[in-house]
């Protein structure tokens, strides 16, 4: 069985996750990774939602807690890494929400585990 590398990633209050994302993946030199876990909180976020057929993008400045997280980046040499982050999420004002992730910063802190398939 082969071993996997994996990269643990610590947000702190306010990070933006995409963006940070991405710079730890540039700094680690990993050309592929596929995001496994997730324990913390978002806010301020933008989440594109599926509905009656169309794709529609939702502002929420609530604080919400992520309960999954998963996605796959890929390094696209000149034009930087490509991916998408798919999470489901709960609040105590709403039932649960679920999307693809546009944008989002921290609330406290934030943990992300991915493994990593590629390096460059």
């Amino acid at each position: 069985m082969e071993a996997k590398k994996m990269i643990s990633i610590i947000f702190e209050d306010g990070d933006e996750v995409l963006a940070g994302l991405k710079q730890a993946f540039s700094e680690n030199k990993v050309q592929r990774a596929t995001i496994k876990s997730v324990e913390g909180k978002i806010k301020d976020l933008e989440i594109n939602i599926y509905g009656a057929g169309v794709f529609k993008r939702r502002h929420f400045d609530e604080s919400f807690k992520v309960t999954s997280m998963h996605g796959t980046f890929l390094e696209k040499g000149n034009t930087g890494y490509k991916g998408e982050l798919f999470v489901s999420l709960a609040s105590e004002n709403t039932n649960s929400l679920g999307g693809t992730l546009a944008s989002a910063k921290v609330t406290e802190r934030l943990a992300i585990k991915a493994d990593i398939l590629e390096f460059k």
